[in-house]
């Protein structure tokens, strides 16, 4: 804390003791918006979007957004994935972060490793969100058909997470809440978004799981 006093406030000029006004922060360049994108990255707890990326650094001319992308660019050539830092910065839930990197996921786990049983997804909560992900926009009576049992409790732990959100209603206000996925979600699974979701052909399925799950979605094919 400072203790001597203002020679100006001293002065008896009230005028010129009054706090000049802030100047106008001038917006990074080259080298300095470079940094300035990373410490932002760094400092976020959620992917940010070139927007607004742009929108904090003071660059939200068409002309600023593209200097972010080249910075963006600029920096994941030196965080790119597999490269030679244990992070990397990566597309993730429609904007861009920084993530430990892959290959230390096994030491990276052990700090964040959680023995409470309620700190886990059940495995009904695991079906119910496997099933919003792939059917979004979906209600609880859908997803209570395709498993064949109430799902209230699991869909109601997936809330609670913020792993799932009420994106509207089926039919307008009186019909069903639907439900999906949240920003959250695809940060939890590394995700850009929903599109990067595995293909359901990847999962090998017998003809009579395939019958059963045509019965319990109503449609007519399922990828082969």
């Amino acid at each position: 804390m400072f203790t001597e006093k203002d020679p100006v406030a001293d002065s008896g000029d009230t005028k010129a003791a009054r706090p000049s006004e802030e100047p106008a922060p001038v917006a990074p360049d080259g080298e300095a918006l470079r940094q300035a994108v990373e410490a932002v990255l760094f400092a976020s707890g959620e992917p940010l979007t070139v927007e607004t990326l742009a929108a904090l650094l003071g660059l939200t001319s068409s002309d600023g957004k593209r200097r972010i992308e080249e910075a963006l660019a600029d920096v994941g050539r030196e965080f790119g994935p597999g490269g030679r830092h244990g992070f990397e910065l990566v597309p993730l839930a429609g904007g861009w972060a920084f993530r430990s990197s892959p290959r230390w996921r096994e030491a990276v786990g052990r700090l964040f490793d959680l023995t409470e049983d309620n700190a886990r997804l059940s495995p009904a909560a695991l079906e119910c969100l496997a099933i919003i992900a792939y059917l979004q926009p979906v209600s609880r009576p859908q997803i209570a058909e395709i498993r064949g049992v109430n799902s209230d409790s699991a869909v109601r732990t997936l809330l609670e997470r913020e792993l799932i959100t009420e994106v509207g209603r089926a039919g307008g206000a009186s019909g069903a809440v639907l439900y999906g996925t949240t920003q959250r979600f695809e940060v939890m699974f590394g995700l850009a978004g929903p599109q990067d979701l595995p293909p359901l052909e990847a999962f090998a399925l017998s003809e009579e799981e395939r019958e059963e799950l045509r019965r319990r979605l109503g449609v007519l094919s399922l990828p082969e």
